[in-house]
């Protein structure tokens, strides 16, 4: 939309010689007649990108390695305990 004033046409304010214009018909309005859509075509199936690809490589070793940290942690835990209580019953024997 332009601010800018447009001259107008008849602009000196007198009124126009000729005569007053005749109002143009408007032509009516053709109705067009409906067709139906065609139906849209299925998208083709894309490939899954290459970096979902490889975030979810990085998401599924992480998670094996932190099962495997955390067995061999729990796996340590259980041997000392184990020889914490061989100590214990060592102990015991020898007071006796």
């Amino acid at each position: 939309m332009s601010f800018v004033r447009k001259p107008r046409p008849y602009s000196s304010g007198l009124p126009a010689v000729t005569a007053s214009p005749v109002p143009a018909v408007k032509p009516s309005r053709v109705r067009r007649e409906k067709r139906p859509r065609p139906a849209p075509a299925p998208a083709p199936r894309r490939p899954g990108s290459s970096w979902a690809t490889a975030v979810t490589a990085l998401a599924v070793l992480g998670t094996v390695l932190v099962t495997l940290v955390g067995a061999a942690g729990l796996v340590g835990q259980v041997s000392r305990d184990a020889q914490f209580l061989s100590a214990a019953a060592g102990v015991t024997d020898v007071v006796r």
